[in-house]
């Protein structure tokens, strides 16, 4: 898609901002087709952290980052004395140590981050011993807000709570679920009736979810839906559909990971429809933006409003583990989170992005070959070991685009295949100096705990450090005639939008970005333009050309006004555009629906009236979601790719339900379930597992 061809094209402008940086700005042209990436932190030694995947990292305005720094003194990730609370300003480039602290989270309409801090010297942790804390990074200023919480979620859509949980230890229960009042001090309350973890209040709704684990009841709870109060406990999601879950920047949906893009509304508790909502797959998943449009993963984007996406980059960021070992996921997951208008996203990474040597298999090979066809080794050590997925492999040597004399399963790490197109990193590049390894003294407690040989090299793997991937530009702002001069209209998504530059005829006029709210005179005539600028220097692809003949004041809009629109329909019949009163008449009909820089993004047919197909279209104009109707009604919904594949299928019965979806692979069916009203009766794997609904349990069908 153009999205995708063009962005190396605009990397190079697109990475202006700040004369001098803390962080690091680099590309990536072996991985993934980004804008740019900035490494945040660079300490391999000790655990950096940017939250969970469906817990935000980002202030509401996208100009800060917030991430947890695990002390190299304790070095034990997990450790509460070793965590320390960091806020990074992307308008400044500068990062801000808060102390001790863990657990940060800022608020959901303000810039205020909350973290705990521990001090035993003081009491029991569940009295004196827990504080609670909110920082104004705008201020500088941090205020205490409640003790005796040692577990915080997220705040409310309005931020006036924040949940968590008390912990009593050698108690039982242990924890006791609570909702914090952000604007008293001292001041909390008990829920009852709320049990799990993690405690995720809707962005826009009033709801909030917690965690469950209730693996040997099929349809038990793996996630809840409560009241904002603690009350109205329904059942979001079972076990059966477990995966990773994240809300949707805009609230609408429950995300659903693992596989296809899907979502359940935020007001339909289980059973109800989970609808797919891109052509994309991912692993863990989290919204990308507040306005729902986007959606990321570790390395994808998906785009809700034509069901495309894009690859960004891949966070290579991984343990090798021995194969007896259970894998320890939390201490290496990248845990993806998009900014508040989803041009950027940060996660985490223990492999060296910048300098790291990358290559990709050329062509598969057998388990028995002893060399494997690499793009190039070029960085790679004369001899040395490759990593697929968790194996690792030494060779002797290398040539410009082959590794010779391969060993296998070094460390006895778990074998992977050597399949064209899979990622080869270096494990020396994995690995710590050591000097690094000095510093260290010696591995993390987790490490240990699934690495038992104090001598293994596999203990040598560094720790994560904080990145963030430019995935798109920012959105264009667009210049209109105004009563008594002229306007900057925002871009859609302008959350992050610090000020505008104007342009006249071509040439920056402003000497710094013009604030929202301001007024500027515009003291000659010309073609002008405006360029969208973030709170991080991103800046946006100029607005359309306004022609100005006369002095005139230009004022930057804070929000678009009431009667704004960025689209616009236009009805064709027979492929001349009519007015709408006409195709409504008409036997057949087209609707279309523009955009104001996009084009056409949106296609409707219709007979006598009624709506009978729809096809939401990407960048290049392809039809990626295709919608059919019966009688007026959505009958079927599937997504194809560019090229023309059919990834999915939803079939929908008169009343709205999904009674049966598919997701293609390789245009075989892959993944197909069966539903009655939104329950899950019948499960199909690859047209050969089957499993059915059996009361409450979930058998697997022998075939015969």
């Amino acid at each position: 898609m153009r999205q995708r061809t063009c962005l190396l094209a605009m990397t190079a402008v697109i990475l202006l901002g700040h004369a001098s940086s803390a962080k690091e700005c680099f590309q990536t042209p072996k991985n993934g087709p980004n804008l740019g990436v900035w490494r945040i932190t660079n300490d391999p030694v000790t655990r950096d952290h940017a939250n969970y995947h469906n817990c935000q990292c980002w202030s509401h305005d996208g100009r800060y980052l917030c991430y947890t720094h695990w002390g190299a003194k304790e070095n034990s990730y997990g450790s509460k004395s070793g965590a320390q609370a960091h806020v990074y300003d992307l308008h400044k480039d500068e990062d801000r140590h808060l102390g001790q602290g863990m657990n940060p989270r800022w608020a959901n309409t303000h810039n205020w981050l909350f973290y705990v801090q521990f001090d035993p010297s003081k009491g029991q942790l569940f009295e004196k011993g827990t504080e609670v804390k909110r920082h104004d990074p705008d201020t500088g200023e941090t205020s205490h807000v409640v003790y005796g919480i040692e577990i915080l979620g997220e705040t409310d859509a309005d931020d006036q709570w924040i949940y968590g949980a008390q912990r009593f230890r050698r108690q039982t229960p242990p924890y006791k679920s609570v909702r914090i009042a952000i604007r008293e001090k001292d001041k909390f309350e008990y829920l009852p009736e709320v049990t799990g973890g993690q405690f995720m209040p809707n962005p826009r709704h009033p709801v909030f979810f917690t965690r469950h684990d209730h693996k040997d009841q099929p349809f038990g709870a793996t996630r809840y839906f409560f009241d904002l109060d603690g009350t109205h406990r329904r059942l979001a999601s079972p076990t059966v559909q477990q995966c990773h879950m994240s809300w949707q920047g805009n609230g609408e949906h429950l995300l659903f990971g693992n596989g296809l893009i899907r979502g359940r509304r935020w007001n339909e508790p289980f059973p109800s429809n989970m609808h797919f909502l891109s052509r994309m797959a991912l692993g863990d998943i989290s919204p990308c933006g507040l306005s729902g449009r986007y959606i990321c993963g570790d390395s994808v984007v998906g785009d809700t409003r034509s069901g495309d996406g894009w690859r960004f980059i891949h966070p290579l960021s991984i343990i090798c583990y021995p194969v007896d070992v259970a894998d320890n996921s939390g201490i290496y997951d990248a845990d993806p989170k998009g900014s508040p208008d989803g041009t950027k996203v940060c996660f985490v990474s223990n492999y060296d992005l910048k300098d790291g040597p990358l290559t990709h298999i050329t062509k598969s090979a057998g388990s028995k070959d002893t060399s494997v066809q690499v793009e190039s080794t070029d960085g790679f050590p004369e001899t040395g070991s490759i990593v697929l997925h968790r194996e690792v492999i030494g060779y002797e040597r290398k040539t410009p685009t082959s590794f010779e004399g391969l060993t296998r399963q070094c460390y006895n790490t778990k074998k992977a295949p050597l399949r064209e197109g899979l990622f080869v990193t270096s494990f020396e590049a994995r690995c710590l100096t050591d000097e690094q390894w000095k510093k260290l003294g010696k591995a993390s407690p987790s490490m240990r705990q699934s690495i038992k040989d104090a001598s293994s090299p596999l203990l040598r793997q560094r720790q994560t450090d904080v990145y963030v991937a430019i995935v798109r530009k920012p959105d264009r702002p667009r210049l209109c005639l105004a009563e008594g001069g002229a306007q900057i209209v925002p871009g859609e998504e302008h959350y992050e939008t610090f000020g505008y530059h104007v342009l006249c005829d071509g040439q920056r006029i402003t000497d710094r970005p013009l604030r929202p709210g301001e007024s500027i005179g515009l003291a000659k005539p010309g073609k002008y333009q405006t360029v969208a600028v973030e709170w991080s220097g991103l800046r946006s692809e100029p607005s359309n050309e306004l022609p100005i003949d006369d002095i005139v004041k230009l004022q930057a809009l804070a929000d678009p006004p009431k009667d704004f629109s960025w689209t616009s329909d236009r009805r064709l019949v027979d492929g001349h555009e009519v007015a709408a009163d006409v195709a409504k008449g008409a036997k057949k009909a087209v609707r279309e629906i523009v955009h104001l820089y996009d084009g056409i993004i949106h296609r409707e047919w219709h007979e006598n009236g009624v709506l009978t197909k729809r096809h939401d279209l990407n960048a290049d104009g392809k039809a990626i979601r295709r919608l059919t109707y019966k009688d007026g009604k959505l009958s079927v919904r599937e997504y194809w790719d560019p090229d023309g594949n059919c990834i999915s299928r939803e079939i929908f019965s008169p009343d709205g339900y999904i009674t049966e979806s598919v997701r293609y692979r390789d245009k075989l069916k892959y993944d197909q379930w069966f539903y009655d009203k939104g329950m899950p009766i019948r499960r199909i794997i690859k047209e050969r597992e089957e499993y059915k609904k059996d009361g409450d349990n979930w058998v697997q069908v022998k075939k015969k």
